[in-house]
C-alpha cells in the first residue's frame, strides 16, 4: 500500500469523530490522494515532496476535469485536505504545508487564476437581533469573570470571547469571514484604535478596543508569552486550546442564538448559522446611507459589478466623494448597532 494511502486510511480510522462533523473531507480527502498516485504525478510514496504548489495543481486537475468550479467547492476541498495535514503534522508523520503561507490569500489567488465562481451570499440578519446577541455576549463574559469554571465552561467562555470580537469587527469592517479571521496583530495600530483592512484605515469604538485588549491580555495569561506583530490575531486567542478552524464560528454563532433564545426561525432544523449575513446587513445599511459602491466594494473585498447588481437600482447615480477612509467611516458610525460595538 502507497504510504499516502496508508495515512489516509490512518486519519479516517483516528478521526472518526471529525469526519462524522464533516462529511465532505471524506471525499475529498480521497481525491486527493487518488490525484497523488496518477501516472503523471506519482508522488503518493514521496510525501516529503508533497508541498502547496502540489495542492494547486490539484485543484487544477479537478477544475480542468469540470469537478471544481465554485469557489465553495475549492474552499471545501481545501479545509479537507488542511484537516488531513493537521493530523499528520500532530502525528509527526510529515509536516503541514499549509503553516508558512497565508490561508486566506492562497484562497483568493486561485478563485483570480481558474475564474471560480463566487458564491452568490443571500439574505441577512435583522440588526435587532445582532444586537441582542451582542448584548447577551457582554453579559456572559462579564459574568464569567466572577465564577468557578470547569472546562467546558472555559471553552464556551473563550468561544464567546472569540465570537464578539468577529460579530464586532464584521460590524466596523464589512469584509468576507476569511479576511476578518486573518487579521494580524500588525494590523491593528498599537493604542487600538485603528484596524487596517482591505487597504482601508478603520476607526475602531472604545468598547471594541476595550474588547480587543481585554481578549489579548486572557489570551496572554493562558498562553504564557505575549502576541506578536506578525502573529494571526484569531489564531493567537484561541492558541492554548488548538487550531482556531474558521468555520468554527458558525458553529458558535449557532450555539449563542440558541443560549439566548434569539434568531429562532433562522435555527430551525439546522446544526450552523452562517456569520456571513452579518456582512451582507452592514452592506445593506451602507446602501440605505447613499454610500459610492465603489467604497463599498472596496471595504466588502467584493467587485463592484457584484455590488451594484446586489444592492442598488438601475438607476444609480453615485456621487464622487473625496476622502474613501472619511465616507466609510462616517458610514459605519451612523448605523444603528454602532453603539453596542
Amino acid at each position: 500500500m502507497d504510504v499516502m494511502q496508508k495515512f489516509k486510511n490512518e486519519f479516517f480510522e483516528e478521526r472518526k469523530d471529525l469526519l462524522s462533523k464533516n462529511h465532505v473531507y471524506r471525499n475529498h480527502i480521497n481525491k486527493f490522494v487518488n490525484y497523488l498516485s496518477l501516472p503523471d504525478v506519482q508522488l503518493s510514496n514521496a510525501p516529503a515532496r508533497i508541498n502547496i504548489n502540489i495542492v494547486e495543481e490539484c485543484i487544477r486537475y479537478y477544475h480542468n476535469k469540470g469537478e471544481l468550479n465554485s469557489r465553495s467547492t475549492m474552499e471545501s476541498q481545501l479545509e479537507s485536505v488542511k484537516s488531513f495535514y493537521d493530523y499528520l503534522s500532530e502525528t509527526g508523520k510529515t509536516t503541514d504545508i499549509f503553516s508558512d503561507y497565508n490561508y486566506s490569500k492562497f484562497k483568493d489567488d486561485i478563485v483570480d487564476k481558474y475564474s471560480l465562481l463566487e458564491p452568490v451570499e443571500r439574505g441577512s440578519y435583522k440588526c435587532e437581533d445582532i444586537k441582542i446577541i451582542l448584548m447577551e455576549l457582554d453579559k456572559a463574559i462579564d459574568n464569567f469573570q466572577n465564577k468557578p469554571a470547569g472546562i467546558r465552561e472555559e471553552e464556551r467562555h473563550l468561544q464567546r470571547i472569540i465570537l464578539r470580537l468577529f460579530i464586532k469587527l464584521t460590524l466596523i469592517a464589512p469584509a468576507k469571514r476569511g479576511v476578518i479571521t486573518s487579521i494580524k496583530k500588525s494590523d491593528i495600530t498599537k493604542d487600538y484604535k485603528k484596524l487596517l483592512i482591505n487597504g482601508i484605515a478603520v476607526n475602531i469604538p472604545c468598547g471594541l478596543s476595550r474588547d480587543l485588549c481585554a481578549a489579548l491580555k486572557y489570551a496572554e495569561s493562558k498562553n504564557k508569552e505575549p502576541i506578536k506583530e506578525e502573529d494571526n490575531f484569531f489564531e493567537y486567542l484561541y492558541k492554548y486550546k488548538g487550531k482556531f478552524r474558521v468555520e468554527s464560528l458558525n458553529t458558535w454563532f449557532y450555539n449563542a442564538a440558541q443560549d439566548f433564545g434569539v434568531m429562532e426561525d433562522e435555527c430551525k432544523n439546522k446544526k450552523t448559522l452562517a456569520v456571513e449575513p452579518i456582512k451582507n446587513m452592514v452592506i445593506q445599511m451602507m446602501v440605505d446611507n447613499m454610500i459610492n459602491p465603489v467604497f463599498i466594494s472596496k471595504i466588502a473585498g467584493l467587485t463592484l459589478t457584484m455590488i451594484e447588481a446586489t444592492y442598488y437600482p438601475k438607476d444609480w447615480n453615485a456621487k464622487r466623494e473625496e476622502d474613501i477612509n472619511k465616507c466609510i467611516n462616517k458610514s459605519i458610525a451612523q448605523n444603528d448597532y454602532y453603539c453596542y460595538v
